[in-house]
């Protein structure tokens, strides 16, 4: 008699519980570790709030204001107990855009300087800061930046974009230039899941609404590919012209460059993309004597360049994350950020309140999620902007697509940079099924109900036919509900719509020439065009309020606590190999109305 077939090697029970209990015994090694680390920095910040000598920071009468643009700079600052006792970046975009204005017209700081390699700016972020630095020269202070090497062995496209804005750019010695356009990668994963005996089942309201695919399909489709084309040669345009335009080099051997990339920095030089080849103590060094000048980070100049919070304010909601019922989580201890519907309709409770608020602006950096959550926001700001009848002005940050562009909706206007993702009109569904994975390791599930689709959800059992079009109305019920939405907020006739919906991804100057967004413009824009809106004077000096609002220590200590299962165990998925950003795009997949799972080389 043969053998049965098996997923599994020969010999593997023994082996997997070796394997089970080296996991068991890192968990709860790490456990032990993590509770220490706790208590070490819930010590520190202790001691750190009951020291009566800690210096206050002190701006230099001459200073060169110092950027690491390899930081990343989230939409919501983080604001937790690590930050308390860190010295790593814990501004938040709003916070750099911020120190940057204040420093154009500083008359101590004497010019801005920079470092980039490889980039924790997002696209739009970095067209953001880009028109940021311009806006700096040309009030006529001077600004440097070096880089060590533009990406790393490719993948420098965007840091090299963000250079362009500056007046000098310098490079080290040998360092490489990854000057090679954009790409764009998208996991397929249903080969694999073939052959573990998972059966993906979902379904999507339409062709365009590609999130799905990674999972029940083996390659890239027609309408998918065409889509993600569109978008790379877009968001190339969208660089490269800058390139073009600050650099003055000609499209024909710009081309030829990025066929030939990484290149040196000699070469680059010869070709006039970069200004000068040097070390960085000695570019520094020769900066400080010119300016007769020190260098000031980022970090201490914005610590003493609060937002004004004069009245009449303008609330400024931030919404970052994957849209979701229940509570907000940005923590870097809990994962990735979530926008939990709970906790933003309390802020926007709060902002009610406010009397002093004459306007809001809603920054919105989310791929999506909840529709039932995104339609809770929708429905809040809504009925805020009735009760109050405040302005409301949407920013678009890296991304604001599926239900984030279904919160967008709520904006009597909306900005986006060019190379923000936005649209992705539609909705997705489904389950993933692992009926034959529990055949092969010889599990058999029975199930009892009292109506035909008690055991719709259960990962289990396949959907029947019944259970299809029962899932497949619902998904007609919401596609429905988001385009009548779309074509009432934006005044977009059904018919015209339907070109431009069906799940189809946009960049946000093809957005803006559809009719989907407004205009193109950053977060300060947003906020002068609410100004605008309000009944703040156009003279008049106002004040910022931020939403969510700085947390107190009690609720710091609280986050720490609740989240030290969660935080062992990312130690321990990093300890065993996996890639955890993957893990986090992946996680999208649960939602109903979401970004597809993509990822930019840029």
């Amino acid at each position: 008699m043969s053998e049965p077939k098996t997923p599994f090697p020969s010999g593997g029970y023994s082996k997997m519980k070796v394997v089970s209990a080296k996991i068991l015994l890192k968990s709860v090694i790490y456990a032990f570790a993590i509770f220490g680390i706790l208590f070490i920095l819930l010590l520190l910040v202790v001691l750190g709030l009951l020291r009566s000598d800690v210096s206050a920071v002190t701006i230099p009468d001459r200073a060169l204001l110092m950027l690491d643009l390899d930081n990343s700079f989230a939409e919501v600052r983080k604001d937790n107990l690590l930050t308390e006792v860190s010295e790593g970046n814990s501004l938040s975009f709003a916070d750099l855009l911020a120190a940057l204005q204040v420093a154009g017209r500083d008359d101590a700081v004497k010019a801005i300087v920079a470092k980039v390699n490889v980039s924790g700016l997002g696209l739009a972020q970095a067209q953001e800061l880009y028109r940021t630095i311009k806006l700096i020269r040309q009030n006529g202070k001077k600004t440097y930046i070096y880089s060590t090497g533009f990406g790393a062995y490719g993948g420098g496209t965007k840091e090299y974009y963000m250079a362009t804005a500056f007046d000098k750019i310098s490079m080290q010695p040998n360092a490489e230039v990854g000057l090679t356009g954009v790409s764009v990668e998208v996991p397929f994963v249903r080969g694999l899941l073939n052959k573990i005996g998972v059966t993906p089942e979902f379904f999507s309201r339409y062709e365009y609404k590609n999130a799905m695919a990674s999972l029940t399909d083996k390659k890239i489709s027609k309408t998918y590919k065409e889509n993600l084309h569109r978008m790379v040669s877009y968001l190339s345009g969208e660089l490269l012209a800058m390139v073009i335009k600050e650099r003055g080099v000609e499209w024909k051997e710009l081309e030829t460059m990025m066929n030939e990339a990484p290149f040196s920095a000699e070469y680059a030089k010869e070709k006039g993309l970069i200004d000068e080849i040097v070390y960085e103590s000695d570019w520094i060094a020769a900066l400080e004597k010119e300016y007769d000048a020190e260098v000031l980070s980022l970090r201490d100049y914005a610590a003493v360049c609060y937002f004004n919070t004069a009245k009449p304010r303008i609330a400024v909601l931030v919404l970052e994350g994957t849209i979701n019922q229940g509570l907000s989580a940005d923590s870097s201890l809990q994962g990735e950020a979530v926008v939990g519907s709970q906790t933003v309709l309390k802020q926007i409770k709060e902002i009610e309140k406010d009397k002093d608020i004459k306007a809001l602006v809603v920054r919105i950096n989310s791929p999506g999620g909840s529709y039932t959550a995104a339609n809770e926001i929708w429905y809040a700001l809504n009925r805020l902007k009735k009760e109050r009848s405040l302005p409301l002005v949407v920013s678009m940050g890296d991304y604001a697509a599926s239900g984030g562009y279904f919160v967008a909706l709520a904006g009597d206007k909306i900005f986006a940079e060019g190379a923000t993702l936005t649209g992705s009109i539609g909705v997705l569904g489904g389950k993933m099924v692992f009926a034959d994975l529990w055949n092969k390791v010889g599990v058999n599930w029975s199930s009892i109900g009292i109506s035909d689709t008690a055991n719709s959800v259960s990962p289990n059992f396949k959907f029947s036919k019944r259970q299809t079009s029962i899932f497949n109305k619902s998904l007609d019920r919401i596609y429905k509900d988001f385009t009548l939405k779309v074509s009432k907020a934006r005044n977009i006739d059904l018919k015209q719509l339907d070109k431009l919906a069906r799940g189809r991804i946009w960049l946000g100057r093809e957005a803006a020439e559809n009719g989907l967004i407004d205009k193109i413009g950053g977060l300060d824009d947003a906020v002068i065009e609410a100004k605008k809106l309000s009944e703040i004077e156009e003279d008049a000096k106002f004040g910022l309020v931020f939403y969510p609002k700085p947390k107190t220590l009690q609720e710091k200590l609280n986050e720490v606590l609740s989240s030290a299962p969660m935080f062992s165990s990312l130690v321990l998925v990093k300890q065993l190999g996996i890639d955890t950003e993957k893990l986090s795009i992946l996680k999208r997949w649960q939602y109903d109305a979401v970004l597809p799972p993509i990822k930019f080389n840029d």
